[in-house]
């Protein structure tokens, strides 16, 4: 038999899976939506092309599954147990919420998370795909743990993922600023 014929294991398909990911969001980092090649993804992750597409059937699912994969690093950051106790702002609904921002921001100020807020920024405009995904990745993972922590603290009403969205542009904004 041919090396690497048969199916993974379980661990194998996994370890796959991550190279997989890491290899795209690399390409994607580095080239961009448009340039980025699933030809070369394929190759860096040490997989066949056929394997690619068996699990993505295209670039958008596959980059979808990528800014998945690193919004969901931004949930794990900012749902450390003692984040509310390290905030300097203390506990509470503005300790928690500056907690909260604080480890959004740091995980967003690394290089790779900076270079696909910037192929966000410059291909957004040009598909449409694209910008959905970063809208959908956007709600899930920003404003919906904001919206979280003001129930939390006893805030509702229909106004609340309004408001949420509208902190989570200022906190922005000021990380911009700053």
């Amino acid at each position: 038999a041919r090396k690497g014929a048969g199916r993974p294991n379980a661990e194998e398909a996994e370890r796959k899976a991550a190279a997989l990911i890491e290899a795209a969001l690399e390409e994607f980092a580095s080239r961009g939506f448009r340039g980025a090649s699933l030809r070369t993804i394929a190759a860096k992750a040490d997989i066949s092309t056929r394997t690619l597409y068996n699990r993505y059937p295209d670039k958008v699912a596959l980059f979808a599954a990528c800014l998945e994969a690193s919004s969901a690093q931004l949930r794990r950051a900012s749902s450390e147990p003692d984040l509310v106790a390290q905030s300097s702002q203390g506990t509470g609904l503005a300790g928690e919420l500056i907690a909260h921002v604080v480890a959004v921001m740091a995980q967003l100020s690394q290089e790779r998370s900076r270079q696909i807020a910037a192929l966000l920024y410059r291909e957004g405009a040009e598909f449409a795909e694209v910008r959905e995904i970063a809208r959908l990745q956007f709600e899930r993972y920003q404003v919906d743990p904001i919206v979280e922590i003001m129930r939390r603290h006893g805030l509702d009403g229909p106004t609340i993922r309004d408001e949420a969205t509208q902190f989570v542009a200022m906190a922005f904004g000021e990380w911009q600023r700053r």
